[in-house]
């Protein structure tokens, strides 16, 4: 016969078993949403061709932390102790307060043109000066918009990439023009031709003639030249010329490309945003929420050269050329 007593404490073991494997579960559950909400998750942003303070910077907007690697790369497009390498690479979700690795540029003995736009001449002297850079040719133009003596214009622009010691060819402000009684040609390169025109018909001018020239590395339909110079008075008898961007026949395909991204593993749905830059312009071509793992694919008609920005959230993770 089988013993009472026994099965009473083998059913008592049992109760306890099933209790403290209960209370076990319970506990492991918490401490998993303890986890989950003091360390989210996040997708790590392209920092790649940043300096290090900038990479820095917008790691830790993310919750994320910089390693910077002991050994450099070299790097003919990227200046010195900017990013050329990460781990783990833009778009990989990973929770707040890991680390990413960061390589850095030894660099092609190039540098960044710093912005020194709407500086005055001495401020302007000490920022090209830390960057190794000089100060070019100085000249004036009136201007309604910019404080007297404040730089309008630089060339190259900020963000170019120069060599050491290059000249930075600046302009600035003369003062308003309309003060002295006259009107002054404005700016307008980098504008687009339609933006210059109404511009001049608010001032009474039209555009007399237009050329163009093939530049593949400007959007067509920019100006590049202006006749008369900026600054230069304007009579009613003034012929205005604009020279105008314009692709080579090779640029100038229009050609059908393939997207295809899949959306990056993460425990919730996801904003997912893609823009494709090409060589006339600038536009979104897909925008939806999607589940993790969604893999996407787009027919899109570009022209010249072109590449797509993958945003999650509205933060770019990712670019692709196509």
């Amino acid at each position: 016969m089988i013993d009472k007593e026994k099965i009473k404490i083998y059913a008592r073991y049992a109760v306890y078993a099933v209790f403290f494997g209960a209370l076990i579960a319970v506990g492991f559950d918490m401490a998993m949403r303890i986890i989950t909400k003091t360390r989210r998750a996040v997708v790590t942003p392209d920092v790649t061709g940043m300096n290090i303070a900038a990479a820095m910077d917008a790691l830790q907007k993310k919750g994320l932390l910089a390693d910077k690697e002991k050994e450099s790369s070299s790097d003919e497009t990227i200046p010195a102790g900017s990013v050329v390498r990460q781990n783990p690479v833009a778009g990989a979700v990973v929770r707040t307060g890991r680390k990413v690795r960061l390589t850095l540029s030894e660099g092609g003995n190039l540098i960044y043109v710093p912005d020194i736009c709407g500086r005055t001449l001495p401020e302007a002297e000490i920022l090209l000066t830390r960057a190794g850079l000089a100060v070019g040719n100085v000249t004036g133009l009136y201007s309604d918009e910019v404080k007297i003596d404040r730089i309008i214009m630089q060339e190259p622009l900020p963000g170019g990439i120069v060599k050491p010691a290059t000249m930075i060819d600046i302009a600035k402000s003369k003062g308003p023009a309309s003060l002295m009684g006259f009107l002054v040609m404005p700016y307008y390169v980098g504008k687009s031709s339609s933006e210059a025109s109404l511009s001049l018909n608010e001032m009474g001018f039209e555009i007399a003639e237009t050329e163009e020239m093939i530049n593949n590395n400007i959007a067509p339909g920019t100006i590049i030249k202006q006749e008369p110079a900026p600054g230069d008075m304007l009579s009613k008898d003034s012929f205005i010329k604009f020279f105008i961007s314009q692709l080579s026949r090779e640029e100038n395909v229009q050609r059908t490309v393939y997207i295809y991204w899949e959306v990056p593993q993460d425990i919730k749905e996801r904003d997912v945003k893609i823009i494709v830059k090409d060589a006339v312009s600038r536009r979104t071509v897909y925008e939806k929420a999607e589940q993790p793992g969604k893999k996407i694919s787009l027919e899109v008609e570009v022209i010249g050269e072109a590449y797509a920005i993958f945003h999650l959230d509205g933060t770019p993770v990712a670019r692709k050329d196509i």
